[in-house]
C-alpha cells in the first residue's frame, strides 16, 4: 500500500516513518513536511508543504493511487485557540477532503487521526481544564466522522486517542507518567499503521485499546 504520512519529522511521526520504511506491506511513503528530513529511502518521497490548506495539482498528481493516510501533524502546545484551531481544524480537513478520491474505488481511501483522549466531542459539555483545546479536539473529530458518512463509498477515518506517550526507553520522567494511562510511542505507530493497512471496527480507538488489542492484533499478525 502506499500511504501519505504528516508530521514526520515530531516525536510520533518520526517514529511513524521509521516503522513504515521497515514495513513490506507499505511500498511507497508520501511524507508532507515543512522541511527536508535526513532519511534515504528508495520507499520515501518527501513533499516540502509550505502551506497545509492549499495543495496543488503537483503534490495531488504525487499522491495519486494512495490507499491510506496518518496524520500526526500537530503540537504539544498551541500558543492560541486560533491556531490550535487552524492546525487541528483547518489543516486536518483540507487533507482529508483533497485526498479522497473523486470517484468509487475498490477501497475507500483510510484517513488515520491521530487525536487524544482527553478530546471533547460534546462541544456543550463542561470541562473543568483545557476547555477550548478539547473542543477543538473533539470538533476535528466530529467533523472527520460527520465527513465520513457523507463519503461512505470513498472515504473512512480512523481516530486514535492516545493518553500519555511514552518513549520507547523510559527514564524516571517517563516512568512517572506510565503510572497514569499511557502508551510507548512505538506501540502507538504500530498500531496507527496496523489501522492504515487493515482497518478496523470502530471510528475511535480508546487508549486501552490501542496498548491491548491493536498492540495484540499486531504481535500476532492476526
Amino acid at each position: 500500500m502506499k500511504v501519505i504520512l504528516s508530521g514526520p519529522t515530531g516525536f510520533i511521526g518520526r517514529e511513524v516513518l521509521e516503522q513504515c520504511l521497515q514495513n513490506s506491506a507499505i511500498t511507497f511513503i508520501v511524507a508532507l513536511s515543512r522541511r527536508e528530513i535526513p532519511v534515504n529511502s528508495p520507499k520515501l518521497r518527501v513533499i516540502i508543504i509550505k502551506d497545509f490548506l492549499s495543495y496543488p495539482d503537483s503534490i495531488l498528481h504525487d499522491t495519486k493511487d494512495v490507499g491510506a493516510c496518518i496524520w500526526s501533524l500537530g503540537r504539544a502546545q498551541m500558543p492560541d485557540n486560533d491556531t490550535a484551531r487552524k492546525i487541528s481544524i483547518e489543516y486536518t480537513l483540507a487533507a482529508a477532503k483533497a485526498f479522497t478520491p473523486a470517484s468509487s474505488t475498490e477501497k475507500k481511501f483510510r484517513f488515520v487521526y491521530l487525536s487524544g483522549a482527553a478530546s471533547e466531542r460534546d462541544q456543550t459539555k463542561p470541562l473543568w481544564f483545557m476547555q477550548e483545546y478539547r473542543r477543538i479536539r473533539g470538533q476535528v473529530e466530529n467533523e472527520l466522522i460527520a465527513y465520513a458518512q457523507k463519503h461512505q463509498d470513498t472515504f473512512e477515518t480512523c481516530i486514535m486517542r492516545p493518553s500519555f506517550v511514552l518513549a520507547k526507553k523510559t527514564n524516571l520522567k517517563e516512568l512517572i507518567k506510565s503510572l497514569v494511562p499511557s502508551v510507548r510511542v512505538d506501540v502507538l505507530a504500530a498500531a496507527m499503521i496496523d489501522v492504515a493497512l487493515n482497518g478496523i471496527q470502530h471510528q475511535i480507538v480508546e487508549n486501552t485499546n490501542i496498548s491491548t488489542e491493536i498492540s495484540r492484533r499486531t504481535n500476532t499478525g492476526a
